[in-house]
């Protein structure tokens, strides 16, 4: 059967009595040999709805694996004849050449839930007696969002669709005196029938989530017109709030504590859904595709996924947080904090409270008081796809630069392009990552395409196209003078912030740092408020912190420029070398003198050793001078040719080889 590449064996291709369908499939853009996604099958009598499953989602079996590397992709097959099932097989890349990619299938065929397999009745496995006051039935909420526009502000989301399981508890069947919890009801909504809502939380005695404060009901609340926030607050038990005052007191936001690296933490199973739903696939283009056409991801994964988490925490008594280092930490729930998991953690006021003192409550003035930015931008999406309005201005036809900047020291480039247009031919091909200029740091990466930043910059630079965000932690060190030997920054994904550690130089590294930035207060959404942190917390220089943050993406070149090109200070003042403990302000070595040494200049020496370099000193008596041959590894003068010989970089002075800049 695999090897023929004959699919759908089990089919008569004979319609049911009384099938009709007058939906027409939305035909996607091509894809590549064995890609996932939907496809339609349509020369039977009946259309056939295929999901072909992607690498990432085989990961778990071995088999299956090996079967797409020989070239054969494994699918679920769907239509009226499978009666909500699904038949599974394999299809080669020459079969599905004949089926047709299309955005989404038919959901009166196909159920919108997981693969078109029916909703099967949920339960948990059998655990211990809840303690007294223990609430019986739970509702599982869950939204996920189509994020159109404001990216860091939940208010300006729009909905995809809101998931609410209700769970019940009872007696386990075993009879071994243990209980389940078993669904009775499993609610989806979109913004037509969100007011629904409110009726389905009155039939629960808690309302349990993840991320429910800072991100679902941020969003929720911007639908007063359609749901009360302030009944699913009065309810509301969010694990993400439990986490974080149990680890940090609610002080400071912990890393680690998203609902996948939470449920891994407790040995739960693996989140199936690793994007969101509008995300999920490329040929969704605007919010009115997003309200109109059916997505594959499951919410009710997730709402699942909270429910064991929830009960993993109430009955273990045990919270682990995995932290920067993969270590796993292990924190005691005490009677105190299991309330806050068994009963609501804020009031609708103590909310709207929170909210405030976090900036994130807005005044909307006229008629968009109860409306988020994304609502107001699918609206007109929605009439514009309906043809009832039309944009009355003409596109612009003025032309505007090229924004690629020019090559190493040139400026921007000066041709002239079409206002709807980024780049000019030659930049669209190859150009220069536009560095961070709130900063001033340039780079000489190449880029290619749609990509405006190299990698790096992609995540520190401030701005950057939509959805290149930082999406993975790092930390760099910290090298600025009198705080180099212990200090780092970097990004924590788990607060969606930068932070630095700052050790003062002689102070143990096994203390807590001097000064600790999290990222909390101040809020330190980019590098431009970080470096404004470090210096306002250590006084230094902001040409030094700025030269210490890029210090990794310095060229050699840049570091001998920086090494050799800076002014003697006084003894009295640290030394701008750059280099720890350089000797300035030291006695001066004529025992007869008691001056001490000003660090006056640092030069190349030598016309072989390219990381040899000779500090001079003068002393503030005046009584002579001394020179001190040191090596610096990290900021070589020059480079060293194939032929043995030695170029010096430009803007260096070698005085021994003549060279002056």
């Amino acid at each position: 059967m695999k090897e023929s590449g004959r699919p759908f064996h089990e089919f008569t291709a004979q319609a049911p009595d009384g099938y009709a369908s007058d939906f027409s499939a939305q035909a996607d853009a091509p894809r590549a040999s064995l890609e996932a996604g939907w496809y339609l099958r349509s020369d039977q009598e009946v259309p056939i709805y295929i999901w072909v499953f992607s690498e990432t989602q085989l990961a778990d079996d071995p088999q299956a694996l090996d079967d797409r590397q020989r070239g054969f992709a494994l699918y679920a097959a769907h239509s009226v004849c499978t009666r909500g099932r699904a038949d599974y097989s394999y299809a080669s890349a020459e079969i599905m050449e004949t089926w047709t990619p299309i955005v989404a299938p038919d959901p009166d065929v196909v159920d919108p839930d997981r693969y078109g397999g029916r909703i099967t009745g949920y339960s948990t496995p059998a655990f211990k007696k809840l303690p007294p006051g223990a609430p019986r039935t739970v509702g599982v909420l869950d939204v996920d969002y189509a994020r159109v526009a404001g990216r860091r502000l939940p208010e300006h989301w729009d909905i995809d669709v809101v998931g609410f399981m209700v769970m019940q508890r009872q007696k386990s069947p075993t009879g071994s005196g243990q209980e389940v919890w078993q669904r009775t009801a499993f609610h989806t909504y979109r913004d037509h029938n969100l007011s629904d809502l409110n009726a389905a939380v009155e039939t629960v005695d808690l309302v349990i989530g993840h991320n429910l404060f800072d991100g679902d009901y941020r969003c929720l609340r911007t639908y007063g017109d359609l749901v009360d926030v302030g009944r699913l607050v009065a309810k509301t038990v969010d694990t993400l709030y439990f986490a974080r005052r149990l680890i940090t007191a609610g002080t400071s936001r912990a890393a680690g504590l998203d609902l996948t690296t939470l449920a891994r933490a407790q040995g739960l199973r693996e989140r199936a859904k690793k994007v969101s739903r509008t995300e999920a696939h490329q040929g969704i283009r605007t919010i009115h595709d997003a309200e109109e056409r059916w997505f594959f991801q499951p919410v009710s994964d997730d709402c699942g996924l909270m429910l064991e988490l929830w009960l993993e925490l109430l009955t273990a008594g045990i919270l682990r947080n995995q932290e920067r280092k993969s270590e796993t930490v292990e924190h005691t729930i005490g009677e105190d904090q299991l309330r806050l998991l068994t009963e609501p953690q804020l009031t609708p006021d103590a909310f709207t409270h929170l909210l405030t003192t976090r900036g994130t409550v807005y005044k909307l003035a006229g008629s968009a008081r109860n409306e988020s930015v994304a609502r107001i931008h699918r609206e007109i999406e929605r009439q514009q796809a309906s043809g009832t309005v039309a944009n009355p201005h003409p596109p612009a036809a003025h032309r505007q630069r090229c924004l690629s900047p020019g090559d190493v020291g040139e400026l921007q480039c000066t041709q002239l392009i079409p206002v709807t247009e980024t780049y000019c031919r030659a930049h669209r091909a190859r150009r220069r990552c536009r560095g961070n200029p709130a900063l001033e740091d340039t780079c000489t990466d190449i880029v290619q395409g749609d990509e405006t930043h190299c990698r790096w910059h992609r995540m520190t630079a401030l701005y950057v196209s939509r959805g290149q965000r930082i999406s993975e932690d790092f930390t760099r060190p910290l090298p600025l003078l009198g705080w180099d030997l212990g200090s780092d920054w970097g990004y924590d994904t788990g607060t969606s912030s930068f932070f630095a550690r700052l050790y003062r130089n002689g102070e143990g590294l096994s203390a807590p740092p001097t000064v600790w930035l999290s990222g909390l207060d101040p809020e330190l959404a980019d590098v431009v408020a970080l470096t404004d942190a470090v210096e306002e917390a250590t006084g230094q220089p902001r040409r030094d912190i700025v030269a210490a943050l890029t210090y990794d993406r310095q060229s050699p070149r840049d570091r001998a420029v920086i090494t050799q090109d800076w002014e003697p200070v006084a003894c009295t003042s640290p030394c701008p070398c750059g280099s720890p403990n350089c000797g300035h302000g030291g006695p001066c070595p004529n025992d007869e003198c008691d001056g001490h040494d000003i660090h006056a200049m640092r030069n190349p020496t030598t016309e072989t050793d390219v990381t040899a370099w000779q500090d001079h000193f003068d002393c503030c008596e005046g009584c002579g001078a001394s020179f001190v041959d040191i090596t610096l590894p990290s900021r070589p003068w020059g480079e060293v040719d194939t032929d043995a010989g030695v170029t010096v970089y430009p803007g260096v002075s070698h005085y021994g080889l003549s060279v002056y800049p």
